[in-house]
């Protein structure tokens, strides 16, 4: 009998518990748009409900963000390639058939991905999703379509912004900081891949700093949140919501590696694209060397870690604040630089106008220099040191020490000496190249092939090269044979 009574009473608790909890479930958030069925979202930045814990689901996130993420479908007018039948008509019609009296046209169509980042209709996606296209319609989660207005774009970090327009707010979500991610954080991507619209995936940070050839300011954040086809200019979250990269790229041949553009490298510069529909980046107007061993040693420093300025361009922000070639850059800002990569960065996430303080190092000395910095020119119209490459007769160009380096060399008439041929397997082989122009060997200029081999046999332990290579100035060390 009291065994029954015990039972009856666990019974009652564990039931009253269940629908206390059942209760609960059902008491809804303030901020959980599934609350609200009247409208698909609510207007303005997109946050998690404050109950949502990521270790338990990721619906409550996705559910919030999904009414900023957009689908994107572009057309362009291409000319159709015809094919050649005025042979055929020419008997009925003459020599011009009917097939060549116009032009004709194909509506070429595309598909991406892109988000909202401001209420006013702003939204960002990547260059090459929209790139020469004619019609750009932008397509909401509850299907409303809109026209977008292409207003800027930067072809160097594969972005651009687009502009739609409503009598209502829209949805939008916060930039994060990309650089507060660390490697194996979880991502969250929201897309359109293949037309799937609105596809969720997840997975991880599964490396920073990534380059893969695709422009001067490579600084991708690799993930294995699967990225498709479709799925670029689409954004990549962290757990908080906000956005911490643009998805932009992926590797064909591999499964569970695609990239996206950091988020640090865009949020400085929406209001250049809102306004001039360009970035103003910044710009040193300096060309840069990885700084190694053989350098280090041929230019006596005690350092063997830095970017080298290989060249400081005339007239420009780094002349101007009285940066001098030969110069190592050790920091910038404090932060410290152990290659050009790292500062060619920097430079990139700053814009046009801004202080920077170089921690450099000249002739042993340290030195700190304060650059304002330019505007950085368009690729097709970057200024570059050109050295006249007319040569002259070949001339013996040969001395025992060549020859041990492995050089074939001849003089120009622009001054300096060519290297007409580089032996494989020598000293010189992997450095200098063919065509190569020698301008200065230690410090001393070498106009002519005499005035070359005198600076080789120079005594030094290393043999310190200044060259230009397909227009651009290098330093090269060799190791004195």
């Amino acid at each position: 009998m009291k065994a029954n009574t015990l039972l009856a009473t666990i019974l009652a608790y564990l039931v009253g518990t269940v629908s206390a909890q059942a209760s609960n479930m059902r008491t809804p958030d303030p901020l959980d748009l599934s609350a609200t069925p009247t409208s698909p979202f609510h207007p303005g930045p997109q946050h998690p409900p404050k109950t949502y814990t990521p270790n338990q689901s990721l619906a409550p996130l996705v559910s919030t963000l999904q009414p900023a993420v957009v689908n994107i479908s572009v057309e362009q007018k291409v000319r159709q390639e015809m094919m050649p039948m005025t042979d055929f008509f020419s008997p009925f019609f003459g020599s011009q058939g009917p097939q060549s009296q116009m032009p004709q046209y194909r509506v070429k169509t595309g598909q991406g991905s892109g988000f909202l980042v401001s209420e006013d209709g702003y939204l960002l996606t990547n260059n090459h999703v929209v790139a020469n296209a004619d019609k750009v319609t932008v397509k909401l989660s509850d299907d409303r379509e809109f026209e977008g207005i292409v207003v800027g774009t930067d072809s160097r970090i594969d972005i651009a912004l687009v502009k739609i327009e409503a009598k209502s707010p829209f949805p939008y979500v916060a930039p994060g900081s990309s650089t507060e991610m660390k490697v194996g954080d979880w991502v969250v991507a929201i897309g359109n891949p293949f037309g799937l619209s609105h596809t969720v995936t997840a997975g991880i940070v599964s490396a920073k700093g990534r380059v893969i050839g695709a422009g001067p300011y490579d600084d991708f954040i690799q993930t294995d949140a699967s990225i498709n086809p479709g799925n670029s200019g689409g954004p990549l979250f962290n757990l908080e919501g906000e956005v911490i990269g643009i998805n932009t790229a992926i590797n064909a041949a591999g499964q569970g590696i695609g990239f996206a553009v950091p988020m640090d490298m865009v949020t400085p510069f929406l209001e250049d694209l809102k306004t001039t529909g360009e970035i103003a980046r910044g710009w040193l107007g300096v060309s840069l060397q990885t700084l190694d061993e053989d350098l280090a040693a041929g230019l006596k420093l005690k350092v063997t870690s830095g970017v080298l300025l290989a060249e400081v361009h005339p007239g420009e922000p780094g002349e101007q604040a009285g940066l001098l070639s030969g110069d190592v850059i050790s920091a910038i800002d404090g932060h410290p630089v152990s290659r050009a990569k790292d500062l060619i960065r920097h430079i990139g996430k700053s814009r046009t106008g801004t202080a920077v303080r170089l921690s450099l190092l000249r002739q042993g000395k340290s030195k700190t220099l304060n650059v304002k910095l330019g505007k950085r020119p368009a690729e097709k119209s970057l200024t570059r040191a050109r050295i006249d490459s007319r040569s002259t007769s070949p001339g013996p160009g040969q001395s025992p020490l060549l020859k041990k380096l492995g050089l074939s060399v001849r003089g120009t008439q622009g001054g300096g000496v060519q290297i007409t041929a580089v032996a494989l397997n020598s000293l010189a082989a992997g450095k200098l190249r063919k065509n190569d122009r020698i301008i200065e060997v230690n410090g001393i200029r070498t106009p002519q092939v005499n005035a070359l081999v005198n600076a080789l046999h120079r005594r030094s332990k290393h043999i310190v090269m200044v060259i230009s290579r397909d227009g651009r100035r290098l330093y090269i060390a060799l190791p004195r044979p």
